[in-house]
């Protein structure tokens, strides 16, 4: 299992407004999960914002990506009565 965190500063990507160069611009969160989703990627746990040393906001995601055909960690049996 591998695990990365996604950041980025902006949920939508952001255009430089130059012509004939669309590709040119800030990649959004939506955008960088897209790619890593693609990539086999799944999204651990939700957004979260924070703001970096001058204040401005930054979107935060965990991901992580299964490397392995292991069985997954075993369920405890729902019919042992805990105390």
């Amino acid at each position: 299992m591998r695990y990365d965190i996604i950041i980025a500063r902006h949920i939508n990507d952001e255009t430089f407004g130059i012509m004939n160069f669309p590709s040119i611009g800030n990649k959004g969160l939506i955008s960088l999960m897209n790619d890593k989703l693609t990539e086999g990627w799944r999204p651990q746990g939700g957004v979260q914002k924070t703001t970096d040393d001058e204040g401005k906001p930054l979107f935060l995601q965990a991901i992580t990506l299964k490397t392995c055909d292991c069985d997954p960690l075993p369920c405890p049996d729902p019919d042992v009565e805990r105390q």
